[in-house]
């Protein structure tokens, strides 16, 4: 909790600094923004219950299913984030052109559509119906599903994360499935045949600090029902679960808030407010169904690309 606090607060001065200045702010940075909250709101909660617990051996069933329902949308929403800038989301036009990634075919339509997930979600883009709007309504649905399943098996813990029961088994299976997904998508920028040398190292790294988070639920649940009593089981992978999330959302804020001479990505991404021009405002739409650029509220611009 005391992280993802942190971690708010950080991302909020950028998020500040840069509407004060009259410079543009990313979807990718509010979108982590809203998952170190729902973090931090979820551990918060499972604090409170365990200690209610540790006082009347019931604790608080209202309060353990927030947190389970407030996890699970932290982990799509950072799942979500991985596997769009994996595709290439918020790097520009010119680095993932080529190589014959094209508009035809699931795959292709899919990535197409995770490199911008504003426009899939309506439905525009790559030639429409792209099935990325699609993946990502079932990510959000699946996780709050399956954290609601949790809770027919147990009544005084969540059972998110538990291999012992179905909800936490198929959640664990989509993770892997998910984590495949963003090597694809990495592998497509890596592959393109536009990609700059100095940007490979980058995503080498990326690849791997991503797809260690999509296993890191697995292993963990796999290595505490294996090694540990029942009764420390639950304790245990909470707080795993819980420095893994940290972990990953340090990293997507350091991704989208540290400045442009930290990596080669960030002097490429269009998060530092390079890439296209922002012509197109305050519609989802421009002409000939082409995704708009950017949102504005007031005078604060939102990118999208």
């Amino acid at each position: 909790a005391v992280v993802s606090l942190g971690l708010i607060l950080l991302i909020s001065y950028k998020i500040l600094t840069s509407i004060s200045t009259g410079g543009s702010v990313h979807a990718a940075l509010l979108i982590v923004l809203v998952a170190a909250i729902c973090d931090a709101c979820s551990s918060i909660f499972e604090l409170v219950h365990l200690a209610m617990y540790e006082e009347n051996g019931i604790g608080n069933y209202t309060l353990d299913a927030l947190s389970a329902h407030f996890e699970a949308m932290s982990d799509s929403l950072v799942a979500l984030v991985l596997l769009s800038v994996g595709s290439g989301w918020t790097l520009p036009s010119d680095v993932l052109n080529g190589g014959g990634l094209n508009n035809e075919g699931f795959m292709n339509k899919l990535v197409c559509g995770l490199r911008s997930p504003a426009a899939a979600l309506v439905g525009v883009g790559c030639g429409g119906g792209s099935p990325a709007g699609f993946l990502a309504l079932a990510i959000i649905a699946s996780h709050a599903a399956l954290a609601q399943w949790g809770r027919t098996y147990d009544e005084d813990f969540d059972c998110y994360h538990s291999l012992e029961n179905p909800p936490g088994r198929v959640l664990m299976y989509f993770r892997v499935f998910l984590g495949l997904g963003f090597l694809v998508g990495v592998a497509s920028i890596r592959n393109g045949g536009r990609c700059p040398h100095s940007l490979l190292p980058f995503l080498t790294k990326f690849a791997i600090v991503g797809i260690s988070w999509f296993v890191s639920l697995p292993f963990l649940s796999t290595f505490v029902a294996s090694a540990l009593p029942f009764h420390r089981r639950h304790q245990a992978i909470s707080a795993g679960s819980a420095f893994a999330q940290s972990c990953s959302i340090a990293s997507l804020a350091w991704m989208f808030a540290a400045d442009s001479d930290a990596s080669a990505y960030h002097r490429l991404s269009k998060v530092q407010g390079k890439g296209d021009n922002l012509t197109d405002m305050t519609s989802m739409r421009g002409a000939g169904s082409s995704p708009k650029k950017a949102w504005m509220f007031g005078k604060t611009k939102v990118r999208l690309d």
